[in-house]
């Protein structure tokens, strides 16, 4: 028997959202898979299909079934409403096209960093790299210039929480998966006011975060600028570019206090 304080959960739409997320992960699927992977018979996974294939929610193509357009407007309907994203687009915009490199705007959601918005500079580079990692909801935030600087805002028992639900990771040589040398780093990032990302979550690629904030204490997310290794170095890659990042973190704070300022939203 569930508690009281147990939220009540009705069945069929939690099975909607597991297929849902085994198509996505899948990127395409059949039948039998989704059946073996939410545990339901054949019969019982086709009809469930078929309907989300009637409401446009998946595709059906040669058998197999990938996720449909109908969820776009979806999607953008949560970006284009989220206060943090429309007070950031334009800086976002201007940075990435500054520095000619890729600049992201990131919050944390659910213990993860989850991409608001993305801009390239004509010949910034993770082109390839960046479109297929939006694929994924979420990602770690202990191996990111962006997700560091949001985690070295965030009160030691949540940071202690995150690493216990998620882990730390290892992506490259360079990934922190100590939890002490972590918390040392983030003292270094609360005190310099940005984070840096050397060749952490993928080799060849350094980048650049630092805290966007509402109301002087809190974290409201990360604005952040990501490029080669070889090309951001020395005082480039610890002075110059950590500088214009905090510009542009700092802008975005007066868009949303300015905009916020009479109606705390967040």
């Amino acid at each position: 028997m569930s508690s009281d304080d147990e939220p009540r959960r009705i069945q069929s739409a939690d099975r909607v959202c597991d297929i849902l997320e085994c198509v996505r992960e899948t990127g395409r699927t059949t039948v039998s898979e989704v059946s073996d992977a939410i545990g339901v018979t054949p019969g019982t996974a086709h009809t469930y299909l078929a309907t989300l294939e009637s409401r446009g929610f998946v595709e059906k193509t040669d058998g197999e079934y990938r996720l449909g357009l109908e969820l776009l407007p979806y999607g953008e309907h949560v970006r284009l409403r989220n206060d943090l994203y429309r007070a950031a687009m334009e800086e976002v915009h201007r940075l990435a096209h500054d520095i000619d490199a890729c600049a992201h705007l990131m919050t944390e959601y659910e213990g993860q960093l989850l991409v608001l918005h993305e801009v390239f500079g004509e010949n910034a580079i993770g082109m390839d790299f960046h479109p297929q990692k939006r694929e994924r909801p979420q990602t770690y935030l202990h191996c990111t210039a962006a997700g560091k600087a949001i985690l070295a805002q965030l009160p030691d028992y949540r940071v202690a929480q995150i690493i216990e639900e998620h882990g730390l990771v290892s992506y490259t040589p360079s990934t922190i998966t100590d939890e002490t040398e972590l918390v040392d780093e983030l003292e270094t990032v609360r005190e310099r006011g940005f984070a840096l990302n050397d060749q952490e979550q993928m080799q060849g690629i350094r980048a650049v975060g630092a805290p966007i904030y509402y109301g002087g204490d809190r974290v409201l997310g990360a604005v952040s600028v990501s490029g080669s290794a070889s090309a951001w170095n020395g005082d480039r890659f610890r002075d110059r570019l950590p500088e214009a990042v905090m510009r542009a973190a700092n802008a975005i704070e007066v868009n949303v206090h300015s905009a916020l300022s009479e109606t705390d939203q967040f």
